[in-house]
């Protein structure tokens, strides 16, 4: 049996509710990653990241209330451990390198193959700090 505190906390923030759906059924099926949270908003996900103990977020960069690039700094500031890997169907240059500028550890295509979102998560969660 897979040892609980060994799993990989993972927060999803993403606003469209079929993509975290999607999201949270293939996080569910993984043995080593635990969904501890779930966002559709900036606000939102600042109250989980205050609250909860996160190895890697999954954030979408367009939300409602502002964009996932400004979500990272927050999560540096609780946890500098924790994690980004930055999921988003816009692949706009400028909103990249401000994402990667923010410091997110990891950037892909929304539509990058499920496993290799998965692989992500897992390999960025490796590196935390135990």
């Amino acid at each position: 049996m897979e040892d609980l505190a060994s799993r990989v906390r993972v927060m999803l923030v993403e606003d469209q509710a079929d993509f975290r759906h999607l999201m949270t059924i293939l996080l569910g099926r993984q043995p080593d990653l635990e969904l501890v949270a779930q966002a559709e908003s900036l606000a939102e996900a600042r109250m989980h990241a205050t609250n909860t103990k996160i190895d890697v977020a999954v954030l979408d960069l367009g939300l409602p209330d502002g964009t996932g690039t400004d979500l990272i700094a927050d999560l540096r500031g609780t946890d500098p451990e924790t994690a980004v890997l930055v999921l988003s169907a816009s692949l706009n240059p400028g909103s990249l390198a401000k994402a990667s500028e923010a410091g997110a550890d990891e950037i892909l295509d929304k539509f990058a193959d499920l496993e290799e979102v998965v692989e992500t998560i897992r390999r960025l969660g490796d590196c935390r700090t135990p």
